[in-house]
């Protein structure tokens, strides 16, 4: 099983555990608070808030999961 977390200043956000059957995703206390943040950053180069760049990692891990690709 791998295990990725998401952690910001204030505590877990996300973890998310993988198999090769089976994805499990673990909301942290920081949740919420996360995928509401509208301070900007840049990603790739790319402006988006937090949330939304949170919402990418969320997708590119579940799609590479999908895909049987090993990050």
């Amino acid at each position: 099983m791998k295990i990725k977390s998401a952690i910001n200043l204030k505590g877990e956000v996300l973890s998310i555990a993988t198999t090769a059957t089976m994805i499990t995703l673990v909301k942290g206390e920081q949740f919420d608070a996360e995928m509401a943040d509208t301070t900007g950053v840049l990603v790739d180069g790319e402006p988006m808030t937090l949330a939304t760049a949170r919402r990418l990692w969320i997708y590119k891990v579940i799609d590479n999961w999908i895909d049987g690709v090993e990050e």
